[in-house]
């Protein structure tokens, strides 16, 4: 399933490719903040690599998506902070 989903969260970027106002719905971003937090890195990944492409060519969705961003590099912080510190001791 995970193949899945993140083939999924490609091929809505060729989606959002051709008709980039797409990003701007609400349902998107809600899906999209879902799989900010899906259990899979790729999952994730691909969904930054999707925020990422299109955040730069379109400014007013950064306040949109700049939220779920952040919280996702806070997450993505802790872990690895934790893993270290485990690792440490």
């Amino acid at each position: 399933m995970v193949a899945v989903r993140t083939k999924a969260i490609k091929c809505l970027t060729l989606v959002i490719e051709a008709d980039p106002g797409v990003l701007s719905r609400t349902s998107l971003q809600t899906a999209v903040h879902a799989r900010l937090l899906d259990q899979s890195t790729s999952v994730r990944e691909a969904c930054v690599e999707l925020i990422g492409k299109f955040i730069l060519s379109r400014p007013e969705l950064m306040t949109q998506y700049y939220n779920m961003l952040s919280d996702r590099i806070l997450v993505s912080s802790n872990v690895v902070l934790h893993s270290r510190r485990n690792t440490a001791w």
